[in-house]
């Protein structure tokens, strides 16, 4: 039977297309509803054919999208896919059934229509938002909250956090001119994609006029906007997203409104540098995950949605992705949150001492305990535990934990008297913990005790659009710990940072950025020689091997002053693996002129 396959913040789901008709939209009548602000009360129809489905804009305010295209109307065949809002759909022909949750863990965005009466008043009637006029949210929110930032940096890490979260919004830069395209600084990037990044440093090289001019877009061959700050050497540069709904127009009058904006904030800030600021505290910045990339910002929403639960979760991933910080976010969204997070590294604490952290001990338990000692268990009670390391938790141990998860109580060492706790539990790990049960290093019972739910984070590497905002935010914050201000990056620099993989992730990420933060002196720009050795070397690596691809790939052309011979033209067509449009160059000529003198020639390409 055929079915529509629709994933939303990490889940998927199925609904069977048991009728002729499907209406798709934010109203409770329909026969999917989804609560998304960007879906309309009605949004699209679906038609039912044999092998295939009609879609219809049903008079939405943001349509729908096949191949990043909006379309009135399209055709949808088996394993073909369409999007609406942030929902993605896939036609899908086999079995429509499913592993089905609870109601309580049952993700709540969408759900198939039920008989039943419903009020006009609620969400569902609210006016649905249009993404055609969502910059000017965005400015009535910059405008509302510009005198209360105390730094030009903490204003672009809110303007960031604002931009990313607008779907297909593109990629903005502000950039500082400098001596050349190599010496200009970027002060900060929204969304910043390498692909965007390396069309900027082209626009720099070729066009040094968008400093000069107010509307440099007339003279540029590419897709951008950009727009120069009157009385300052800053210019706005802004990459359309391949599919976007978002007009020109609307686009061109918010960067216009953001330009002056950001003129007068640095106006202001300058006046306002001497006067006493409120420091935002390590751990409110620490809270923070900062990501551009689809895959976390879904697992950001798979997070906060089975926060409220009391499942044990299992987060894997590779050192330095930030496990610890989806941890404390599920904890901050549950409610648990007013009790503590306490946490314990398996891999840190010695064996011999492991036992006695997590399960506590009485006075005269063993050589050496002279006082009595609550366990993690015990002080994490109502609260969440979280296990660092938990592959490397001994057998032994593994026994007893599994039997106070059990029990919901344990007795700490020398004690007689059962501890009851009431706890939630969040494993880390950069192992494969399926991997160490097969070589009996980790108990299987353990396993199904500890994980009802795994989310895995990406490495660094697989999602490069979050190195530009974690640059940002981590010179933030180091340039508040230090009392200093950084004016950007060179040019130069920041592609280096870019384009490095990151094999430490995050943190190996974070660790630079401090360094480089400490070498800069207050008020310069961040220039390449100040990166690391190994960041360094990999980016002079990087360059030679792409000179030397692009050195391999050019073939000097033979130049013709006669025209070809048959055996001439044969040799050439051999040598290009018989491609017409290959040899056509080497000969100076066009495809179909080859064609035909091949044909003239009687000359027949093998057989393959």
């Amino acid at each position: 039977m055929k079915y529509l396959l629709y994933t939303l913040h990490g889940f998927s789901k199925k609904i069977p297309l048991y009728k002729s008709l499907l209406t798709v939209g934010r109203d409770e009548h329909n026969d999917l509803v989804i609560d998304d602000d960007y879906i309309s009360r009605r949004h699209i129809d679906v038609h039912v054919k044999k092998n295939s489905i009609l879609v219809r804009d049903a008079g939405s305010a943001n349509g729908f999208f096949v191949h990043n295209r909006r379309r009135k109307t399209a055709k949808i065949g088996i394993g073909e896919s369409f999007k609406a809002g942030e929902v993605t759909f896939t036609l899908e022909d086999g079995d429509t059934s499913e592993f089905s949750l609870s109601d309580k863990y049952r993700p709540g965005f969408v759900k198939e229509k039920k008989d039943k009466k419903v009020s006009s008043a609620g969400k569902n009637s609210a006016v649905t938002r249009s993404l055609q006029t969502i910059h000017k949210e965005i400015e009535e929110s910059i405008f509302k909250w510009k005198l209360r930032f105390e730094s030009f940096d903490e204003f672009t890490s809110y303007l960031i956090a604002k931009l990313s979260r607008v779907p297909g919004f593109g990629s903005l830069f502000l950039v500082e001119k400098g001596e050349g395209a190599e010496n200009t600084k970027i002060r900060f990037s929204v969304c910043g994609k390498k692909e965007t990044f390396d069309l900027l440093k082209k626009i720099l090289k070729k066009y040094p006029s968008i400093f000069h001019e107010r509307y440099a877009n007339d003279n540029l061959d590419f897709s951008s906007e950009a727009l120069i700050l009157k009385n300052k050497a800053n210019t706005l540069v802004y990459f359309l997203e391949k599919g976007q709904i978002l007009s020109r127009k609307n686009i061109k009058a918010f960067l216009l409104s953001l330009a002056k904006e950001i003129e007068m904030l640095d106006q202001f800030i300058e006046e306002q540098k001497e006067l006493t600021r409120e420091l935002i505290t390590d751990r409110q910045v620490e809270a923070e995950i900062i990501t551009n990339n689809d895959k976390m910002k879904n697992l950001i929403r798979q997070a906060k949605k089975i926060a409220d639960s009391d499942i044990n979760i299992l987060i894997q991933g590779e050192s330095g992705t930030g496990k610890e910080l989806f941890a404390r976010l599920i904890h901050r969204c549950s409610k648990r949150d007013p009790e503590k997070v306490v946490a314990l590294n398996c891999a840190a604490i010695p064996e011999n001492l492991l036992e006695s952290e997590l399960f506590g001990y009485e006075k005269g338990a063993f050589t050496g305990a002279y006082n009595c000692k609550k366990g993690k268990l015990e002080l994490a009670s109502g609260g969440t535990l979280v296990l660092d390391e938990i592959g490397d938790m001994p057998l032994n141990l593994q026994v007893t934990l599994l039997r106070a998860i059990q029990e919901h109580e344990f007795y700490s060492l020398g004690g007689s008297t059962p501890i009851k706790v009431n706890l939630r539990i969040i494993s880390l790990t950069n192992q494969n913990l399926e991997a160490l049960i097969k070589e009996k290093k980790f108990r299987e019972d353990l396993y199904y005790r500890l994980v009802h739910l795994c989310l895995t984070i990406p490495p660094l590497r697989e999602r490069k659009e979050d190195i530009p905002p974690l640059i940002n935010f981590y010179t933030d914050k180091f340039c508040r710990r230090c009392n200093r201000s950084i004016k950007g990056y060179s040019l130069k620099a920041f592609g280096a940072l870019v384009n490095y993989d990151w094999r430490g992730n995050v943190r190996q990420l974070e660790n630079e950025i401090k360094s480089v933060v400490n070498l800069t002196d207050d008020g310069d720009t961040v220039v390449f020689d100040i990166l690391s050795e190994r960041v360094k070397d990999y980016y002079e690596a990087n360059r030679e091997r792409e000179m030397g691809r692009a050195d391999q790939s050019v073939r000097p052309p033979v130049v013709f002053h006669r025209k070809p011979g048959r055996e001439e033209i044969i040799e050439i067509l051999k040598r290009n693996n018989w491609n017409k449009s290959k040899s056509a160059d080497e000969l100076n000529m066009t495809y179909h002129g080859l064609h035909k003198k091949m044909k003239k020639m009687n000359i027949i390409p093998p057989q393959k």
